[in-house]
């Protein structure tokens, strides 16, 4: 009969400890995420950053930004989500160290530049479809302009304007680490293999053959998904002339980034004149944002 009641003591006691460990939260230590920041180009001075902590449970936590390197800068250093205001010309580092009561931390650190080159385009899609519409080089008709994503119920053959609330989550890709509007495809309404589309026209009226020509955007490619055939996410300019024969004169194909989104940065040549500018994704829950042609100084 002793044995027994020590047994039920032990198994109650190992219960107790178990369940009281699981009402604390996890004891891991805290996961963090910072979402892409793209160049701040002047006169803006501010940028918003923006992290996720996780495999916190229940513990209090403890927030500490700090900037390791870059100029004048001003920013609440204890908040999760911050502004930063002031900036100026050159390259800056942040660190983010989030600490719980269980004396476990991590630390995440981000980098970014601020420019004082002249903008050309800056295509953010906050406000508008920026003039893309759909291409000939999609599965969907051409030439229908770019809607949001609420406003279709066939999702299957093109892209959409949305925020990640609004496209379906595909083999548990959602579009995570980008809070503003963007465009995507919504893989997760879509059977079958497609290709989508969206072009614009952009015009230079100034020679940038000389490399003094910059693109920037921001991308979403989480995965290599290449074993279902094609795929792929690439921005293309074509001359202005397009047809179903014509070769782009300049592909840009940013690599795959288990991480999330990213920021893609190249200096390009382009004579002065009028061009397309082709979106195109292959069977894969990619996106862009901030697409921004900008003048090197």
């Amino acid at each position: 009969m002793k044995k027994l009641t020590l047994l039920a003591l032990c198994v109650f006691l190992t219960y107790s400890c178990t369940n009281t460990e699981e009402e604390n939260g996890s004891l891991n230590a805290p996961i963090i995420a910072i979402d892409v920041v793209e160049t701040v180009f002047l006169p803006k001075n501010s940028v918003e950053i923006n992290a996720t902590i996780s495999d916190t449970g229940n513990q209090t936590q403890t927030i500490l930004w700090k900037k390791t390197a870059g100029g004048a800068a001003d920013f609440e250093s204890d908040k999760k989500d911050i502004t930063i205001t002031n900036l100026v010309e050159g390259n800056y580092s942040f660190t983010l160290t989030v600490s719980n009561n269980n004396n476990q931390s991590s630390k995440e650190s981000i980098s970014f530049s601020v420019s004082d080159a002249k903008v050309l385009y800056n295509l953010d899609f906050e406000n508008s479809n920026e003039g893309f519409t759909t291409s000939i080089f999609g599965n969907y008709t051409a030439g229908k302009e770019l809607r949001n994503v609420t406003e279709e119920t066939n999702h299957c053959g093109t892209v959409y304007m949305g925020k990640k609330e609004d496209f379906t989550d595909w083999l548990t890709y959602s579009y995570e680490g980008n809070n503003s509007n963007f465009v995507a495809t919504n893989m997760g309404t879509c059977l079958g293999y497609f290709t989508s589309a969206i072009q614009k026209e952009i015009t230079f009226t100034e020679d940038f053959s000389n490399g003094k020509l910059g693109i920037q955007f921001q991308y979403y490619k989480p995965g290599d998904f290449s074993k279902w055939g094609d795929y792929n996410l690439e921005i293309l300019i074509f001359e202005n002339d397009l047809n179903y024969t014509s070769e782009p004169i300049m592909t840009f194909t940013p690599t795959a980034n288990p991480k999330g989104w990213s920021l893609y940065n190249e200096n390009i040549s382009l004579a002065k004149g009028t061009y397309k500018l082709v979106i195109r994704n292959t069977n894969a829950q990619t996106a862009i944002d901030n697409i921004t042609f900008y003048k090197n100084n």
